[in-house]
């Protein structure tokens, strides 16, 4: 991965406008499938290489060419923090402002398990949210999500504190 190191405060503030410009960019372009992920650093172009491979091919592909002509120039582009980790996969299909069904089927859940096949979370510094949930069962095991849920019930009986927003309501 390529990255840059702010030799002063100044060039680091610059560097933090350049990185806090990224995502309103990408949103200008296209309705953005945004992934906060976490794996190794070494992992990164290798995953995203492969995350536009699958695209392409799947996009593509002569049996479902008539269903995913709205699919053309599908764009990857990421972002993240070597030193944590942490990457930015953000998808986006120039023009198209409203999500995709289509594109969404493709993606998940396939870029969670290949996040988890590389040892890496599905969860990274924007938490899980509920948009994740239903993919726990990836990240743990159903004992740990058993506790997790016994923990939950102890310190909430009543479920008032965000019912819904981190555990799903059924399991995959």
């Amino acid at each position: 991965a390529d990255g840059i190191l702010a030799q002063d405060y100044q060039q680091a503030s610059q560097i933090w406008h350049l990185r806090e410009l990224c995502s309103p960019t990408v949103a200008s372009v296209g309705y953005m499938y945004k992934y906060d992920l976490s794996l190794q650093s070494d992992e990164f172009d290798d995953f995203v290489t492969e995350l536009r491979q699958y695209l392409d091919d799947a996009i593509s592909n002569d049996s479902a060419r008539n269903d995913m002509d709205t699919l053309n120039n599908v764009q990857v582009v990421n972002w993240g923090h070597v030193v944590d980790g942490n990457i930015h996969v953000n998808i986006v299909i120039p023009g198209q402002h409203k999500k995709n069904e289509k594109l969404l089927k493709l993606l998940e859940p396939h870029i969670f398990e290949k996040t988890v096949e590389r040892g890496g979370s599905i969860s990274a510094e924007h938490g899980l949210g509920q948009c994740k949930n239903e993919y726990l069962s990836m990240m743990h095991s159903e004992t740990t999500l058993n506790a997790m849920m016994q923990m939950k019930t102890m310190l909430d009986p009543k479920n008032i504190l965000n019912p819904g927003k981190y555990f799903p309501t059924t399991r995959r």
